[in-house]
């Protein structure tokens, strides 16, 4: 019978040399973490293709987009709880994660910065254009001077529809 490992009993021991105050490293951690990075790097290559194609007015790359972003910031929410532990690990210095993530949050916030502003334009423009529909409809009731007359039409403002 195989006996099975796990990798909190594989973390136990720690070569020689090697700080202390740091989890040691399973070969799973380490490709995690190397996935992790490589993520990040994707992450941040698919939310700029957005922001380029934005500002070159190709508005259709929004919604091309979506589910690829979704899919790669998931990814990483559930995936973040795995390489958390070692962020002041020397491996994770040496592939400057601290520094991606700084440049990923940037990224994630003018994207978010430049769709905010799309939806209040839509938005803007959208209540302009029930104003100007609204304006040119003349749905309801109206008196002799032009003022709308609400609820139902009296006697007095019967229309004759005999000529």
């Amino acid at each position: 019978m195989m006996s099975r490992t796990f990798r909190f009993g594989q973390r136990g021991s720690t070569p020689e040399g090697e700080a202390t105050d740091q989890p040691a490293l399973t070969p799973q951690d380490e490709e995690n973490i190397h996935a992790y990075v490589a993520k990040i790097h994707d992450t941040i290559n698919v939310l700029n293709r957005e922001i380029d194609a934005i500002k070159a007015g190709d508005l259709d790359v929004v919604s091309a987009i979506f589910e690829e972003k979704s899919r790669a910031l998931k990814w990483l929410e559930l995936q973040t709880p795995l390489v958390e532990p070692f962020i002041d690990h020397p491996i994770m210095t040496e592939l400057e994660v601290k520094r991606h993530l700084k440049h990923l949050k940037s990224a994630i916030e003018e994207d978010s910065a430049i769709l905010s502003r799309m939806a209040v334009a839509a938005r803007t423009i959208l209540r302009e254009v029930k104003k100007i529909s609204n304006r040119n409809d003349l749905d309801g009731n109206y008196g002799k001077m032009g003022q709308r007359v609400s609820g139902v039409a009296d006697k007095n403002m019967r229309v004759d529809q005999k000529f």
